[in-house]
């Protein structure tokens, strides 16, 4: 049988110390031998070379063979060491095998026995490092896996998580500790329903099978996942990466297009149906009927041009490109302007009624005047459309500790508690599918968010369905925001 190793004897006899290195050259091909004759140098050689094997005497002139064995393992505790004894030396060879010792050889020694356990030594020994490698490997790869921004978790054919990498813990919220070891199915949720939809190739890349977008519960909240696998020896390697505001995007797209879309039929119908019976010849319109007809057109236009105004400034401020001129604005003189300008806009509903209350407050607020004015007649035509059966709107200001609130009040549909976080949102509104008769943009809310955000102020809401709304402006005092803004003096 042909080897390679490199093997060290230590022994003080002289004669076994030559014939060992011939014998064990011409029974194994490729051997490198070191000798030593005592203690000291062997372990001094044993620090400074990774020996496949070593061996060694079972008594050593200057130190008890135990103790070089000690040493051995001490220095190298992977090394298999073979101990050489005499006759009358088994007790003593019983407790080396204890100590780690290999094996032990005794005199004389049988050469067959001495080389095939030699040869099982040095391959094991090459084994171990192989072994060594590939957890080294594995650990360079694993930290390479902590560092990627895709969740990365390996499940085994026992269905146990066996590697969970930070990714994975911040996308899902899941600790690394409270996943591995443990089932699939006990710690991510809904893993029975969609493990066994999950695709898994059987090489990584393209090549590997599509991709699956799948929804995760997690505290109540439903995180979108897109995710696939490759099997390998001893179990399936999972990768995936957060997809839920792609998904978020991707729906409000469609919102966006379905509204917009809507919203410009609606008057552009109008018009075009306008212009065509005032092109028609065959009909002889009277002056009121032609200048109502006019008048529609000329209305839907407006609209038409509202419309584009709200998508243009919706996308200036979320390109972070407006500019505000802000200073110091008279709220309650701005708020009387507004309601009675919105008065004027609805005098031929009889059954609204706007009022407003407190516009004699002269604490100015640091805004922008043309902001703020557009804010106030958004919150109002809004608190108007969505009181279809009519009904009072109360526009009412109120001064606090160190802002002033405008609340402007409906007594209209009113929004129902699971919608109010997305009343602000783009393109949003309550009565999607206009059985009321409401439509709009859906952009006006997130305009009056957006907008007096930026004004250091804030919009909230308070709303019962059925009962109406209330939308809350509050903004800084001029003079709280010009103390705050005054820099500090050092003495």
């Amino acid at each position: 049988m042909s080897a390679r190793g490199y093997l060290l004897i230590v022994d003080d006899d002289r004669a076994l110390l030559d014939a060992l290195p011939q014998m064990l050259r011409l029974r194994m091909e490729g051997i490198r031998i070191d000798t030593s004759d005592n203690a000291a140098d062997a372990l001094d050689r044993i620090g400074r070379t990774d020996y496949d094997a070593i061996v060694t005497d079972i008594k050593m002139p200057g130190m008890d063979g135990l103790a070089v064995l000690g040493e051995i393992k001490r220095l190298r505790p992977k090394t298999p060491t073979l101990l050489i004894t005499g006759h009358g030396e088994h007790d003593l060879a019983v407790q080396a095998l204890r100590g780690g010792a290999y094996d032990f050889v005794q005199k004389p020694i049988d050469r067959d026995y001495f080389v095939a356990s030699l040869e099982r030594a040095i391959a094991l020994r090459r084994l171990e490092r192989q072994v060594e490698e590939q957890r080294l490997a594995l650990e360079r790869h694993a930290r390479v896996l902590e560092h990627v921004d895709r969740g990365i978790f390996l499940v085994d054919d026992e269905g146990l998580v066996q590697h969970w990498n930070p990714a994975a813990e911040a996308i899902t919220g899941l600790a690394a500790s409270t996943v591995v070891g443990r089932p699939a199915p006990e710690v991510i949720p809904g893993w029975t329903e969609i493990g066994p939809i999950i695709p898994v190739g059987t090489v990584p890349g393209p090549g590997g099978g599509p991709v699956k977008t799948l929804p995760l519960e997690l505290d109540g909240k439903e995180l979108w996942l897109s995710i696939s696998g490759v099997r390998f020896g001893d179990g399936v390697v999972y990768a995936f990466r957060d997809v839920t505001e792609d998904r978020a995007l991707e729906e409000l797209r469609g919102e966006m297009i379905g509204t917009i879309s809507h919203e410009l039929r609606t008057p552009l119908a109008a018009i075009y149906g306008s212009a065509q019976t005032l092109r028609r010849k065959d009909l002889d319109l009277d002056d009121a009927t032609r200048e109502g007809l006019l008048g529609i057109i000329s209305t839907e236009c407006e609209r038409l041009t509202r419309i584009a105004g709200d998508i243009l400034l919706a996308n200036t401020l979320d390109s972070g490109r407006l500019r505000l001129e802000k200073g110091q604005v008279e709220i309650g003189m701005l708020a009387r302007e507004v309601v009675e300008q919105m008065r004027s806009c609805y005098r031929e509903r009889d059954d609204i009624a706007i009022n407003i209350k407190g516009e004699d407050f002269r604490g100015p607020v640091f805004a922008d005047a043309d902001r703020l004015r557009q804010v106030l007649i958004n919150l109002i035509e809004n608190a108007v459309k969505y009181s279809p059966g009519g009904g009072r709107v109360q526009v009412e200001i109120k001064p606090l500790a160190s802002t002033v609130r405008v609340a402007i009040r409906d007594e209209g549909i009113g929004i129902p508690q699971t919608e109010q976080q997305r009343v602000f949102g783009k393109f949003y509104r309550v009565d999607p599918h206009l059985s009321r008769g409401v439509g709009g943009s859906g952009l006006g809310l997130y305009i009056c968010r957006e907008l007096v955000r930026r004004m250091q102020g804030r919009v909230s809401l308070d709303s019962r369905e059925g009962e109406g709304s209330t939308f809350f402006v509050d903004l800084p005092l001029a003079r709280t925001r010009a103390k705050a803004e005054q820099p500090a003096l050092t003495g």
